[in-house]
C-alpha cells in the first residue's frame, strides 16, 4: 500500500510526515451493518468512535439532533469541547459555506476530481476547504478522547466520497475497514420503513432493489480501487457475525495492535456487553441501544424480499456478488 504525501505549493495539503492521528473509516454501502461494527469497536480502549461526520454539519451543528450518548448535539459536552477546541465555538463556524461544501465536494459524483488529487497531489481550493474542517473536527475529537497510547478514532461515515477525501490529507492515517454485505439484504434493508428517533421519528429515506443495487456495485468497485492507496481490509458482514472474534483480531492487526491489546471480553457466546457510550453524531439508530446486543443475522430478506428482486438485484451485482463468495441463488 502507498501512503498520499503532501506535494508543496498552492492546491496542496500540508501536515505531518509523522504522528499522524490513525482513523480507521468504516465504508460500504449503508445497511451493511457498520453501526454495529463500530459499536463492538468502541469498546476497545484504544478507539473512539465519532459516528458519520459527514452528516455533523447538518445533523449535529444546525439541527442540534441527538449525540449516540442520547445528548442533543449542542448539550452534548463530548460535543461542545470539540468544538472549542477545533473553533472556539460552533457559532464561529461558516455552517453555510461548510454545507455547501459538503454537498459540492463529499458526493460520488465528484469522485473523479477527488481521485486525480490522489494521483496528482493538488486539490481545487474547495477540497483544500472541506477537508481542513474535517481535519479540524478529527483531531479535536482526538484531544478530548480518553487517554491511550495509540487512539484510534472510529469514522463510519461509510461514503467514498469521504474516505478517500480523508485519506489524502498527511495528519491523518487513514486505514480502510470496506465492510461488505449480501446485496439482497441491504437492497431489502432499504425497502422498509426505519424511523430515526433523533429527528422526531422522521422516517429514513427508502430505495428500490435496482437503484440499491447500482450502488452496491458502484461503491464497492470504489472502495477497490481504494483499497489500493490506503491500508485496507475487507469484510464481509455475515463473516463478523459469525465469528467476531477472529475479525476483532484481524481489524487490530489492521491497525497495527498487538494482539494482546485486543479487547474480546465484551463478547460471552452470541451476546455483546456493551458498556462504553458512542458519541457518534450520526448514524443507524442502533448506536442508542442498550448495553446487551445478541449478535445474529438478520436474513429475512430470504423471505420478504420477493423473488423478482432477489433475481434482478443477483443479476445486477453478479460480477462482485461470486467474487465476494455469496451465491448466486
Amino acid at each position: 500500500m502507498t501512503e498520499t504525501s503532501a506535494v508543496a505549493g498552492p492546491g496542496a495539503l500540508s501536515g505531518p510526515v509523522t504522528g499522524r492521528q490513525k482513523v480507521l473509516f468504516i465504508g460500504g454501502l449503508g445497511r451493511s451493518g457498520s453501526t454495529l461494527v463500530e459499536r463492538l469497536l468502541n469498546e476497545w480502549p484504544q478507539t473512539f468512535a465519532v459516528g458519520e461526520t459527514v452528516h455533523l454539519w447538518e445533523r449535529g451543528v444546525r439541527n442540534g439532533e441527538r449525540c449516540g450518548c442520547g445528548a442533543a448535539f449542542d448539550q452534548c459536552p463530548q460535543w461542545q469541547e470539540v468544538g472549542r477546541r477545533a473553533f472556539g465555538n460552533w457559532s464561529e463556524v461558516d455552517l453555510d459555506r461548510v454545507i455547501g461544501l459538503r454537498w459540492s465536494v463529499d458526493r460520488s459524483r465528484r469522485l473523479p476530481a477527488i481521485l486525480r488529487a490522489h494521483r496528482t497531489g493538488r486539490l481545487d481550493p474547495g477540497q483544500l476547504d472541506y477537508i481542513d474542517h474535517l481535519r479540524t473536527v478529527l483531531l479535536a475529537a482526538a484531544a478530548t478522547a480518553p487517554a491511550s497510547d495509540d487512539l484510534v478514532l472510529l469514522e463510519s461515515s461509510k461514503h467514498l466520497s469521504t474516505a478517500a477525501l480523508l485519506s489524502l490529507d498527511p495528519a491523518l492515517d487513514v486505514r480502510l475497514l470496506h465492510l461488505v454485505r449480501d446485496p439482497r439484504g441491504v437492497a431489502y434493508s432499504w425497502t422498509k420503513e426505519v424511523a430515526r428517533p433523533e429527528a422526531g421519528n422522521e422516517l429514513m429515506p427508502r430505495y428500490s432493489p435496482a437503484r440499491t443495487a447500482a450502488r452496491w456495485m458502484t461503491d464497492n468497485l470504489g472502495f477497490e480501487v481504494l483499497a489500493r492507496r490506503v491500508p485496507s481490509l475487507r469484510m464481509r458482514y455475515e463473516d463478523f457475525l459469525a465469528n467476531p472474534i477472529t475479525w476483532l483480531y484481524r481489524i487490530g492487526g489492521l491497525l497495527g495492535l498487538p494482539p494482546d491489546s485486543v479487547e474480546t471480553s465484551f463478547l460471552r457466546g452470541s451476546t455483546a456487553h456493551l458498556s462504553t457510550p458512542m458519541h457518534s453524531v450520526a448514524g443507524n439508530p442502533l448506536r442508542f441501544g442498550g448495553t446487551d446486543t445478541v449478535l445474529r443475522l438478520d436474513d429475512a430478506w430470504r423471505r420478504s424480499l420477493p423473488r423478482r428482486d432477489r433475481m434482478l438485484v443477483a443479476t445486477l451485482t453478479a460480477p462482485l456478488l461470486t467474487a465476494y463468495g455469496y451465491p448466486l441463488h
